[in-house]
């Protein structure tokens, strides 16, 4: 009888964990048509929180992403190249502006928005090796500068990561990890 019991309850949770994958896939094809085209427009194509962002960290701190060929959204045109990708609040909505020489280039709303896992960045991003010396130097650089001079008070960057996919035949997914968020975007690779 518990052998029964066990057997019924193993097949009635492996169905539900089936039902939950089933259920969780998303549908980017309706997040795409549901993801309107920004109404607004930037003075002389300037971020407007650029200055803050350089004011407060070390360097730029928005990850280098290069597109490697040409992808559309609705009726803007992403050419291949390199381009800065930076996430902002506008009018209460998600956006991601792709940067070039410092101008904006283009917007692209973000579909979906999601939570970083915990070890993602530990796992996916690469640490740097140094031999003893070099270690040695490294502490001893940064003891000496902390204790002789004074901090400038900028913080490092916030760790960032962009993944891309391709997604039901015609469309791309561009997911880009910035601090403890995850911006999707969705692109066609054909203009019709």
């Amino acid at each position: 009888m518990n052998k029964f019991i066990l057997t019924a309850l193993f097949i009635l949770l492996s169905v539900c964990a089936n039902l939950n994958r089933a259920y969780a896939a998303t549908d980017y094809a309706t997040l795409y048509e549901k993801a309107q085209v920004p109404d607004f427009e930037l003075v002389f194509n300037i971020d407007p929180y650029q200055n803050e962002d350089y004011q407060k960290y070390a360097y730029a701190p928005y990850p280098l992403f290069r597109l490697s060929s040409t992808v559309y959204f609705k009726n803007q045109t992403v050419p291949a190249g390199y381009y800065i990708l930076t996430p902002r609040v506008m009018k209460n909505r998600d956006y991601v502006f792709f940067k070039e020489a410092g101008k904006v280039k283009y917007i692209i709303p973000v579909v979906k928005k999601e939570l970083v896992p915990v070890d993602f960045y530990h796992n996916n991003l690469p640490t740097p090796k140094y031999t003893k010396w070099q270690s040695f130097c490294k502490n001893f650089r940064e003891k000496f500068y902390t204790v002789f001079r004074n901090s400038s008070k900028k913080v490092p960057p916030p760790k960032s990561y962009v993944v891309t996919e391709n997604i039901e035949g015609d469309m791309y997914l561009i997911v880009l990890y910035y601090g403890e968020t995850k911006y999707y975007m969705v692109f066609k690779s054909n203009k019709y």
